[in-house]
């Protein structure tokens, strides 16, 4: 269980690579002087060639006072991958992305926001999910909000980021038993997903 921020639409969601990361095999590794697990090194049944260890070229600092991780505040370090549609994505769009950022900047949001209006060149709106995986029984309470595309800021997108997905709202009494679970209607809670439909 995990927070995962998505992209919707009803046109593919193109690949966006991380230009700071990359899986290298174990060959690779070693000419970029990496520091290779002996495990890797002495298991002849690992195919040496294959791509398996996570390459970055950023040094990342955690700052222990308040537990943030620091990783240079590069405006391009992320990336926006497809993905297929489990049970956590509510989503009616017909394709999704997934957005990996370590943290939020105004500098990756900027990029973000100029991906969001190219895919609003070719379809009249985008959605942009912020979730917590695996807290998708009850169903979710979805906040939804429409944005206009040229409206769509930096600290917009920062709002949706910072917002508190692990929480849980309580479920309203609907009457119904849970009794074959042994829980009470009142012990109940749903998880909240937010939603940013972003339309032209």
């Amino acid at each position: 269980m995990s927070a995962l921020i998505y992209l919707a639409a009803d046109v593919s969601l193109p690949t966006v690579e991380n230009p700071h990361e990359r899986l290298v095999s174990v060959k690779e590794a070693l000419e970029l002087c990496l520091e290779v697990p002996a495990f890797l090194l002495e298991d002849d049944s690992i195919d040496k060639d294959k791509p398996m260890i996570l390459w970055t070229d950023r040094e990342d600092a955690l700052d222990t006072d308040t537990g943030s991780v620091w990783d240079g505040d590069l405006d391009d370090d992320f990336s926006i991958v497809p993905m297929e549609k489990q049970e956590d994505i509510y989503s009616e769009k017909h394709y999704c992305a997934r957005l990996a950022w370590s943290r939020y900047t105004k500098g990756r949001a900027g990029r973000l926001i100029l991906y969001i209006r190219q895919l609003l060149e070719h379809t009249p709106s985008v959605e942009i999910w912020h979730i917590w995986m695996g807290a998708s029984y009850p169903p979710p309470n979805i906040k939804r909000k429409k944005i206009q595309a040229k409206e769509l800021t930096e600290e917009i997108i920062e709002k949706l980021d910072a917002e508190a997905v692990f929480e849980t709202a309580p479920l309203a009494r609907t009457g119904a038993a849970f009794s074959d679970w042994g829980v009470e209607n009142e012990d109940l809670a749903v998880g909240i997903q937010y939603c940013y439909e972003i339309v032209t």
